[in-house]
């Protein structure tokens, strides 16, 4: 059926975004020696963990978007773009 799928889709989205921002969460924790390789190693890995969480809003957002659409098939409606 239509919302079970659309259900299970916003579902694995939410799953992602979580995983997104737990993998962000990792690279934040990662230490760097001092040193100017490690300062750039150190860069580098949060610059990552910055666009990881880009990614996980973008997730939260399809996962929303899913979960309205969830809702206007629930009452039988129909989005028209």
């Amino acid at each position: 059926m239509i919302t079970d799928e659309l259900a299970r889709n916003r579902d694995q989205w939410l799953r992602r975004a979580e995983r997104l921002r737990t993998l962000a969460q990792e690279c934040r924790g990662i230490d760097s020696w001092d040193s100017p390789a490690g300062q750039l190693l150190d860069d580098r890995v949060r610059s990552c963990a910055e666009s990881i969480d880009l990614l996980a809003a973008c997730a939260d957002e399809l996962a929303e978007a899913y979960e309205l659409h969830l809702q206007v098939v629930s009452v039988g409606g129909r989005i028209q773009l």
